[in-house]
């Protein structure tokens, strides 16, 4: 399965873009590539026994989530950890996550 969705920085940003995930696996932990802005990650995430996680195995990401609708906590972990990773890129991955949560549970 494949959805487009739209990125932003804030409700109030001007700047935005689109992106798209290909949803790979339908069954817990699910893996995902989200492409956005020429970028484009692998993606597993899924529940464990103290939460969420994700992980974005080609880089040496890995981080806990809320829920995929948390964009504000899931971004805060996920850029906190991950320095390297650009804030464009870390947004277009919370929105594709986002974009997932009427189609996975975690």
């Amino acid at each position: 399965m494949t959805f487009d969705y739209c990125c932003s920085k804030d409700q109030l940003s001007t700047a935005s873009w689109k992106g798209q995930v290909h949803l790979i696996t339908t069954v817990n932990p699910y893996e995902m590539t989200v492409t956005a802005r020429k970028s484009c990650f692998h993606i597993i995430c899924g529940t464990y026994t103290h939460g969420n996680f994700l992980c974005i195995p080609n880089l040496g990401i890995s981080t806990e989530l809320a829920g995929l609708n948390d964009t504000f906590w899931n971004l805060e972990r996920l850029t906190m950890n991950n320095p390297d990773l650009s804030e464009t890129d870390a947004i277009s991955i919370i929105y594709g996550l986002k974009a997932l949560n009427s189609y996975i549970s975690i």
